[in-house]
């Protein structure tokens, strides 16, 4: 009898390390962490808009996509009037009974407002940096709040051995919108 326990509490020990050692499903992707200067050296387009409507479609390539309408309420940079819709795509999406998840790839909401940084892509406006590129904004009873992006990334750079290592995203903490709209604008105007 003694030996069945002992060959029980190992075996439980064994399927304890076993489980412990098998590889957990991967939830955020590895991106090199871009800077807000970065952010918006690399965009064509930079506006403050509103999540208008949201649709997936198969691109050219027959990938899921979603394509999001955005209401633009200013524009820091590029040609996008106040008032007027652009589209933005993402890669993956849920097209009838099929999904595409990649995980860094930004999800908006419709009626949400965000700071996106973009840049075009052929004919397609695509966000800067993945996630990185699209900033949620809250609105504090009037008083606008730019949230840091990156959701669902694993930010990293080089260090000088060549190994990567965590970094931080372009925006440290929530900041209001007006210091957002300053600091951007700064960057703009130095662009040569």
């Amino acid at each position: 009898m003694l030996k069945d326990m002992r060959f029980g509490a190992g075996l439980g020990v064994t399927c304890a390390i076993l489980l412990s050692l098998s590889a957990a499903p991967a939830e955020a992707t590895l991106s090199e962490a871009l800077s807000l200067r970065e952010l918006v050296a690399q965009s064509d387009v930079i506006v403050l808009a509103t999540c208008v409507d949201q649709r997936a479609l198969r691109d050219s390539r027959e990938r899921i996509v979603t394509d999001y309408s955005l209401r633009v309420e200013e524009t820091m940079s590029g040609s996008a009037p106040a008032g007027g819709t652009l589209t933005m795509r993402r890669l993956g999406g849920e097209l009838g009974d099929l999904g595409m998840r990649i995980e860094g790839e930004p999800r908006l909401m419709p009626g949400e407002r965000y700071v996106i940084f973009l840049r075009r892509v052929g004919a397609i406006l695509r966000p800067v940096g993945m996630s990185q590129g699209v900033l949620p904004v809250e609105d504090r009873g009037g008083a606008l709040t730019v949230h840091p992006g990156g959701a669902g990334l694993g930010l990293v750079q080089r260090a000088r051995g060549g190994q990567l290592v965590p970094a931080p995203a372009a925006l440290l903490h929530p900041e209001p919108w007006e210091r957002i709209r300053e600091r951007v604008t700064d960057l703009v105007n130095e662009a040569p």
